[in-house]
Order: structure tokens, then C-alpha cells, then sequence
């Protein structure tokens, strides 16, 4: 089988960047000059490029507002069909954080960084691309860019890869422990062989990466923290 390898941009967003997301991370803007480059250098021969964006209805359930707590408490979550624990008899319960409100629909918060998205505009038209939302649906709660975490409904992630013929993904953007160590735990499940360029990403918890990087290596996800992935092509 002929290699091809994606690059996958995790939530370069407003509200996820300093100085004045509601969400942002520390340092989120450090790697947007460094994605750029991954796109718009043509020494990097992608066989398709996606951006992913959080796309929240303004009453979300991952909001802290929705639920009278403060932002970063962890909550119990009902499985949003039901469905019954086999274990318990009970229905499915999920920890999940709530977070400030961020990436309303519409809002600027919402938006991709300019400059990132002038380049990812600018990507040659012989280069599949897609924009994939995710967090749409008002009950659940999404950090993959595959699925929600539930597992119920799937975004068209898996379905552009495979029609593009992607056997190699690799991963930057934000957050590192969060949206795209989901990200890429999802598309190593599905048979992709996943990188993350550390690098290229930042953390809401960087104290805490060791444990994060631990993750990654668990399921298969080889961490580069170097220049070493142009090897891949």
C-alpha cells in the first residue's frame, strides 16, 4: 500500500488562544508561525490537510453556566441516549470537566486564527482539505474530531480519510491534552498510523504532560519532538 499522510490542525480558535480567548491556552499562539509552515512549505507533501473547529451551541452541556458551577469543576454526565451499564443496571455515567463557554456558533470566539486560515485557504486545490466541526450537538460532549465521547455520533473524519486513501496522520495544534490526544487515540482505533508533533501543540495542563504523554504512548501514538517526521513522507 502507498503511503499517504494527513495533517490534522486541532481548534486553532479564538477562544482557545491569548490574550483574550475565554478558553485560552498558555503559549497557543507560539505554534500558529509553525503550523503555518507545515502548510504553506511544499518540502512537506501532505496527501490531505484538516482543520478541526469546536462549534458549540450557546447552551452547550460542556458549559460551566449550563450547570450554576464554576468553570474547570468535573461533573457527572448521563448517557445522553440512556443507554443501560450492563454492570449496574444503571444508565451509562461519564466525569467530563466543564469549561468557561467558548466557540458559540457564530461568534468570534468561534473563528480559526486569520493567518492560519489565509494558509489553509491558500493550499494548493491538487491537496484534499476539509474543515471538520465537532461539539455541535447540544448534549455531549466532543474532544475527538471523530466522535463525540460517548461514541454515538460519528463526524465525517473517518470517511474523508478513507476516501483519500490516508494511512499516516499526523497531529498538532490545540490542546495537547485534551482535543488531540483524543483526536489521535481515535484515529489510531481506526487504523491510521498516528503521530503528534509536540512541538506543535500546547497543553491546558503542562504540568501534568508526563501523564498526557503516557497516554499517547499507550495507545500506539508515537510522540516526534524533533524534525524527524519528514522522514514519514
Amino acid at each position: 500500500m502507498t503511503k499517504k499522510v494527513a495533517l490534522a490542525v486541532i481548534d486553532l480558535q479564538e477562544d482557545f488562544l491569548p490574550s483574550q480567548g475565554s478558553l485560552a491556552i498558555a503559549n497557543g499562539r507560539d505554534v500558529i508561525p509553525l503550523i503555518n509552515e507545515l502548510i504553506s512549505n511544499r518540502k512537506y507533501h501532505w496527501s490531505a490537510i484538516v482543520a478541526t473547529q469546536d462549534w458549540h451551541p450557546k447552551d452547550h452541556t460542556s458549559f460551566a453556566s449550563q450547570h450554576q458551577v464554576p468553570p474547570f469543576s468535573e461533573l457527572e454526565f448521563t448517557h445522553p441516549l440512556g443507554e443501560i451499564d450492563t454492570n449496574t443496571n444503571q444508565i451509562k455515567i461519564q466525569k467530563q470537566f466543564v469549561w468557561p463557554d467558548h466557540c458559540v456558533q457564530e461568534s468570534s470566539g468561534a473563528c480559526l486564527d486569520a493567518s492560519f486560515l489565509g494558509n489553509f485557504n491558500s493550499i494548493a486545490p491538487n491537496i484534499p482539505k476539509a474543515i471538520v466541526k465537532k461539539g455541535y450537538l447540544t448534549d455531549r460532549e466532543y474532544y475527538s474530531c471523530f466522535q463525540d465521547t460517548w461514541g454515538i455520533h460519528k463526524t465525517e473524519m473517518t470517511e474523508f480519510l478513507k476516501e483519500h486513501g490516508i494511512t499516516d496522520v499526523i497531529f498538532v495544534g490545540l490542546a495537547y491534552d485534551f482535543c488531540v490526544v483524543n483526536s489521535a487515540i481515535d484515529s489510531a482505533k481506526n487504523g491510521f498510523k498516528t503521530y503528534v508533533l509536540k512541538n506543535y501543540s500546547k497543553s491546558v495542563y503542562p504540568d501534568k504532560e508526563a501523564e498526557t504523554d503516557a497516554i499517547y504512548k499507550a495507545n500506539g501514538i508515537e510522540i516526534i519532538t524533533d524534525d524527524s517526521f519528514s522522514s514519514i513522507f
